[in-house]
């Protein structure tokens, strides 16, 4: 699927070029050789077209209604000027507008199709084709001059509605109820996410982080200019154990910044998920927040700022979080390894950009804790043992098999993997995206070999188990894009969902109690990690094909291009939570939307007149 959609963004920007390019050249020999190869790139993005519709309506409905259209109107024009040996301008000229509309109507026109998009496309076109029937000038000004005015006038309505107000609340105005099979309780009227907070009672770990620009020397001698949690680079791994009441002060001294802290994949009360202008607002420079809840699952996560997060994150404002079963010492060697790469190009696994060595003796059990803090994926090779994926995103899979160094571990942005084994009598390396010469050497003698293999396939790893959802009373379909549209007044070529970006995306309102599915579509030619709050979601199936092996419970999964994945949560966590793409800069350019239970209510704010910029 990503093939097709890759061959139909090109074969329209292709077929466009030949349609421009065969007018002047209209009665030479050349001329007839483009206009021949125009045609052949028309009737083959109609094949495209056909085999999309294959994949599920979704990638088509735009295309049917616009494209399809245009690519028949343009190849049955070309059929017949191909025969003439001096094709009438006029024709060619209708020949290359038709063209270029589908190169707009790619850029314009998604999911779902909207009458100003189509009008925007075929308005002009229109205008055009009026100017060239009427006979007098006069009135050939006057078409023109008014078809200006109005595209004018609906581009600057559009900039302007697209501008953020001073203060926009993000309560439940506008939103998509979903296919409702029946409504479920609603919450306390007016519960505000100011008071889903933590634990009162007191806490058994405190912990203080302070936010602190510094210059960081990296085990190289590479030095970043970072944004950090107490000057280190990743930020102070929190371990804590099960049961513990954790409470965590956020101090900032950044100048001129604010921060907050959001606990990745902790399913904590809404007041305490960090997320600027939703939950809270941002510790603004000189100020603190304090931060509790209780760490009921065990598992492997992160920490990270949710203010100007697409900068933030980057820069380094990122640290680990690890919640263990008990308090006795572990008979395991227990690793938490972030992967995260500087604007510098210096990637870090764990604490080091260069080969770090640690020493393990044979036979000792070995948890490693892959955490993907960066934007983009990364592959992730264990050489020179056997071992297993015992957990992803926080929670154990069921019976997970053996892997051996031919399968490579694709870790989504944001994404953890538990990776369990009995350290052999030779070395271990964990490699991280084919670079030998760095990552993290355990024991002692030759580095092992990493020969080539293929990405393990979570959807079929590990053993079936019953699922604990039954019927879902709301459906919902995100349908992921890109798109040309407006952004706070300026136009941009966004990420959309739904064909919107932020704040314009409806939020999916829910219920407590509900039993949510969820279809994401990918139409775009880049992957989405996408990132509930609040919640794990079980998949229930990709592109199609249900899952087969263990139950799969995720807070980010990463939906690769041309891919549909259906995914389900219980709504049993009242709140007003964040779903957007954790490649941070996309969520900035607006895809982001967010999940409301109904009755839950914020006094948080973004706006021009607030201090609260969440991505």
């Amino acid at each position: 699927m990503s093939v097709l959609l890759v061959l139909d963004l090109l074969l329209v920007v292709v077929a466009g070029g030949l349609w421009v390019a065969a007018w002047p050249l209209r009665g030479a020999k050349a001329g007839a050789a483009v206009l021949i190869a125009a045609v052949l790139a028309t009737a083959a993005r109609a094949t495209v077209v056909a085999l999309l519709g294959g994949a599920g309506w979704w990638f088509v409905p735009d295309r049917l209604v616009t494209a399809v259209p245009l690519t028949l109107l343009s190849g049955l024009v070309g059929v017949a000027l191909v025969r003439r040996r001096t094709p009438p301008a006029p024709a060619m000229i209708a020949a290359a507008y038709v063209a270029v509309a589908g190169i707009a109507m790619q850029f314009l026109v998604g999911y779902p199709v909207t009458v100003g998009a189509v009008a925007a496309v075929f308005g002009p076109g229109a205008a055009a084709l009026l100017v060239w029937r009427l006979p007098a000038l006069t009135a050939r000004v006057a078409v023109v001059a008014t078809t200006a005015a109005a595209l004018l006038a609906a581009g600057v309505t559009a900039a302007v509605g697209s501008r953020l107000p001073d203060r926009l609340d993000h309560n439940t105005h506008g939103a998509d109820s979903g296919h409702a099979a029946h409504a479920g309780p609603a919450a306390a009227p007016g519960v505000s996410v100011a008071d889903l907070r933590g634990p009162s009672r007191a806490p058994t770990r405190k912990f203080t982080l302070t936010a602190r620009a510094a210059t960081v020397t990296l085990p190289s001698g590479a030095t970043v200019d970072a944004w950090t949690f107490d000057s280190q680079l990743p930020g102070p791994e929190l371990r804590v154990t099960r049961g513990d009441v954790v409470e965590v002060t956020l101090r900032n001294d950044l100048p001129g910044i604010g921060v907050t802290l959001h606990w990745h994949g902790y399913d904590v009360p809404a007041g305490e998920d960090g997320v600027a202008g939703v939950t809270q607002d941002a510790v603004p420079p000189g100020g603190t927040f304090t931060y509790r809840f209780e760490a009921k699952d065990v598992g492997s996560y992160w920490y990270h700022s949710h203010e100007m997060s697409s900068e933030a994150v980057r820069k380094g404002l990122y640290g680990t979080l690890v919640v263990t079963p008990d308090g006795t010492e572990s008979a395991e060697t227990d690793i938490a390894l972030p992967v995260h790469r500087f604007d510098t190009g210096a990637t870090m696994l764990g604490g080091s950009d260069r080969r770090e060595t640690r020493d393990v003796p044979a036979g000792r059990r070995v948890r490693l804790r892959l955490i993907n803090t960066d934007n983009d994926a990364h592959r992730v090779a264990v050489g020179g043992t056997l071992y297993i994926v015992s957990a992803i995103d926080g929670r154990d899979l069921n019976g997970p098999t053996v892997l051996t160094a031919e399968t490579t571990l694709r870790l989504p942005a944001g994404g953890r993997y538990d990776v369990v084994f009995t350290m052999p009598a030779g070395a271990v390396h964990v490699m991280v995206d084919g670079r030998d010469s760095d990552g993290l050497l355990l024991g002692t003698g030759a580095m092992p070999a990493h020969p080539a293999g293929s990405d393990l396939d979570i959807t079929r790893y590990g053993t079936p188990a019953p699922g604990p959802f039954g019927r879902y009373n709301k459906d919902y379909t995100l349908v992921l894009d890109r798109l040309v549209r407006f952004l706070d007044g300026v136009p941009s070529y966004a990420y959309t969902v739904n064909g919107g970006v932020y704040p314009d995306i409806p939020p999916l309102l829910v219920d407590q109690g509900d039993e949510v599915r969820t279809t994401v579509v990918n139409r775009g030619t880049e992957s989405h990690p996408m990132h509930l709050h609040g919640h794990h979601v079980l998949v229930l199936s990709r592109n199609g094909r249900p899952v087969t092996g263990s139950p799969l419970w995720l807070d980010t999964f990463d939906v690769l291009p041309g891919e549909v994945w259906q995914v389900a949560f219980r709504a049993d966590n009242p709140g007003i939570w964040l779903d957007h793409c954790h490649n941070l800069p996309h969520a900035k350019q607006g895809m982001v939307l967010h999940v409301a239970y109904r009755g839950v209510t914020s006094p948080f704010a973004v706006g021009r007149r607030t201090a609260n910029h969440p991505e």
